[in-house]
This record gives structure tokens, C-alpha cells and sequence, in this order.
């Protein structure tokens, strides 16, 4: 896609001088900063959006259900069967 955008006259002076120092295209500091700045404007996603996302809510097959609910009660017990053998 091509995209023009006016500049101001000092910012367009910064930028050529950035892409002869660095040696990249005004085409690739304008694509990574768009990208950048995307992404920092995206909504925030809580750790269970994230994790439905990327599909690991429900990834193991089996097992028990209540162990988020119930861990502590479930760590205790097991202490006490390994404490009793």
C-alpha cells in the first residue's frame, strides 16, 4: 500500500537525517513506528482473554476439576499421605 503524509518541515529534516545515518528507508521507520504505535493503542487483554487467545485454558485433557478451587486442600492431603507412609 502506498501512504502519503505531509511533514513539517523539521521533522522531515530529522528523518532524512536518521535514514542516512542509519541506512534504512523513510519507508521502514515510518512502517516500524506505525507498528509500534499500534500495538501500543491495542486494548489491554486480561491474562484469561490472553490465555483463551493462545489456547491454553482447558488444554489438559482429564484430571481433576476443582484443583484451581480446592489446591490448598489437595497439597495438604497429599503432605499427609506422604507423612504417614
Amino acid at each position: 500500500m502506498t501512504l502519503t503524509v505531509k511533514l513539517p518541515e523539521d521533522l522531515e529534516r530529522e528523518l532524512d537525517l536518521h535514514c542516512k545515518t542509519h541506512r534504512v528507508t523513510k519507508s521502514e521507520v515510518v512502517t516500524r513506528v506505525l507498528a509500534q504505535y499500534l500495538v501500543l493503542q491495542a486494548p489491554k487483554r486480561t491474562p484469561y482473554e490472553l490465555a483463551r487467545k493462545h489456547g491454553i485454558i482447558g488444554c489438559v485433557p482429564g484430571g481433576d476439576r476443582n484443583l484451581g478451587r480446592d489446591h490448598s486442600h489437595i497439597i495438604k492431603e497429599k503432605l499427609r499421605a506422604q507423612r504417614a507412609r
